[in-house]
């Protein structure tokens, strides 16, 4: 896997969070989009009963992983700094699941990000010496989340 195909993936699962719901990318300074977060609500999204879930200028980052790694499930990779903006926001993630094999979105969700900060539970692992442009970072098995529905393997 390629760090081109990993960005392609990306992509593509942003813009099928843009297709259901009322989202838009955002165009960063530098072609590569190396912002701290990918869209932004157009409009406010609302559940019928309860009002406004969500407000138009919200901040969303996206996140996929492969449904399958090497050595298990699939996980997110959060940078510190990039979530903590996120938090300070009150922004939300597009958190999705690909399958490996098909390339199929399997699973996607609207998380606040304050939801994956109680995930993280300011537990955070130490890149190293220049690890994928991050001081710290954490990584979360997309089963924290979501139910494996796969069956057996």
């Amino acid at each position: 896997m390629t760090v081109a195909n990993n960005r392609e993936r990306g992509l593509d699962v942003e813009d099928r969070a843009c297709v259901r719901w009322p989202l838009e990318p955002i165009a960063h300074a530098h072609e590569d989009r190396n912002g701290w977060y990918d869209l932004e609500f157009t409009d406010d999204l609302e559940r019928e009963l309860t009002g406004p879930i969500a407000l138009e200028g919200d901040r969303v980052e996206c996140k996929s992983c492969w449904d399958r790694h090497a050595d298990g499930n699939g996980r997110w990779w959060i940078r510190r700094d990039n979530h903590e903006r996120l938090v300070d926001v009150d922004g939300w993630y597009v958190l999705a699941v690909v399958d490996r094999e098909t390339e199929e979105v399997l699973r996607m969700s609207l998380t606040r990000a304050k939801t994956v900060d109680s995930i993280i539970d300011d537990s955070w692992w130490d890149c190293g010496n220049g690890g994928r442009c991050a001081r710290e970072f954490r990584q979360i098995y997309w089963t924290t989340v979501f139910d494996d529905l796969r069956g057996p393997q």
